[in-house]
């Protein structure tokens, strides 16, 4: 363990003291960098790990602070910080993610949440902090003391932003009356900073549920579809395709009411809310995301011409949507008019070639109709883009 004995050793001592062992601290921070990045990797946690060896200098200043201010006297300081270490996640929920990893994977001798005591009207330097000890196998590879402490700090990239800030115009200048203009500016700037970091949470939050929503959605739809078809195949997992762009803020909000209500069955009052959304919105992107919702839980309810007169109206206002269409060839196929289904489903695919969605179906409605060529031709388009699709693979064996 590093220790400087008092009194402060002439700086050129201290500079030679860590020259001698700055080589073997890079190693062991290197290691650990490697240790942290593949314990955020296995545990999907979203973090960029940055390491460094405290410099002579900022070492030496940071020892007379310690020294003028130690109290009562002690003969040695033990600088934990000159091993230093930082874990910096876009999100204020990595850090509780990192907190349980770092809690989990090595031995904590100390952790502090900097800025936990400031007050409702205070904003200032916030970041989680430990103290570890470094594991032994790294110790041992590296040559180092085994008692050899590691800082490790946690932080969102805003938080970092300030730390970075903060020690450059606050901690590392000195004290004046003159400044308290100055620091009342860093301090709304702060207060902002902490501000962005909580909406980016929600944001982030709301996205993620909206994403889970949809996706419920989207199967149970795809359920019902095969189940009112009569199709030969069971329901199964649908491939997952991009979503629509984020609504205004009324709409999303409403969207996400009206999917929850749509995911636990209560379809009317999903219709309701869709219908709130479509009677306050102009925008044709909106109006064309909303109509599609409305028309599922339509379909849903076995309202097969109320789910049709949805469809319709999102292709007119976004003549791009290839769901729109898809929808529509699904429910021609469901009242039993495979032409005018073939011919919807063409205009999804000719919007996006790529739809396994639209292949599944066309190739369906191929097979029913008898054009067993067509369908196989259908069957080895979707294998081409997912070879593990388990249905095209039925589908094409059936087909010979």
């Amino acid at each position: 363990m590093f220790q400087v004995s008092l009194p402060l050793p002439p700086y050129g001592d201290l500079e030679s003291s860590l020259q001698t062992r700055r080589e073997q601290y890079q190693a062991v921070l290197e290691e650990m960098a490697k240790e942290i990045s593949g314990l955020m990797s296995s545990f999907s946690i979203r973090a960029s790990v940055k390491f460094r060896v405290k410099s002579a200098q900022s070492l030496y200043e940071k020892l007379l602070r310690r020294a003028r201010g130690t109290s009562p006297p002690t003969d040695v300081i033990v600088p934990t910080d000159l091993l230093g270490i930082r874990i910096v996640t876009p999100f204020l929920a990595g850090i509780r993610s990192i907190e349980d990893q770092i809690d989990a994977h090595f031995k904590v001798r100390e952790k502090q949440r900097k800025g936990d005591d400031l007050g409702f009207k205070e904003f200032g330097y916030e970041s989680l902090h430990y103290l570890i000890t470094c594991p032994d196998p790294i110790s041992r590879q590296c040559g180092a003391d085994p008692d050899t402490i590691i800082e490790i700090q946690i932080r969102t990239l805003l938080q970092d932003a300030w730390a970075e800030v903060e020690h450059e115009l606050i901690y590392k200048s000195e004290a004046s009356p003159l400044d308290e203009p100055i620091r009342r500016r860093l301090a709304a700037i702060n207060a902002n900073l902490n501000l962005a970091d909580i909406m980016f949470q929600e944001i982030r939050d709301y996205q993620r549920s909206l994403k889970e929503q949809l996706k419920q959605r989207r199967h149970a739809f795809w359920d019902k579809v095969n189940a009112s078809n009569l199709s030969p195949f069971e329901p199964e997992t649908r491939h997952l395709e991009p979503e629509s762009p984020t609504l205004p803020r009324y709409a999303d909000q409403k969207l996400l009411e009206g999917l929850i209500a749509h995911n636990r069955g209560d379809h009317d009052l999903a219709i309701l809310l869709y219908t709130e959304i479509l009677d306050n919105e102009t925008r044709p992107e909106v109006l064309a995301i909303v109509h599609l919702h409305r028309g599922m839980a339509h379909f849903t309810l076995d309202r097969f011409d109320e789910a049709f007169r949805d469809f319709e109206a999102a292709v007119e206002a976004d003549p791009a949507n290839d769901k729109g269409y898809l929808y529509l060839g699904v429910v021609e196929a469901t009242v039993g008019t495979p032409r005018r289904a073939l011919e919807y489903l063409e205009m999804a695919l000719e919007r996006d070639p790529y739809s396994l969605d639209a292949l599944m179906e066309r190739a369906k409605l191929r097979y029913d109709t008898g054009n067993l060529e067509s369908c196989a031709e259908d069957c080895r388009s979707i294998l081409a883009i997912d070879p593990e699709h388990t249905k095209a693979l039925e589908l094409l064996e059936m087909c010979r």
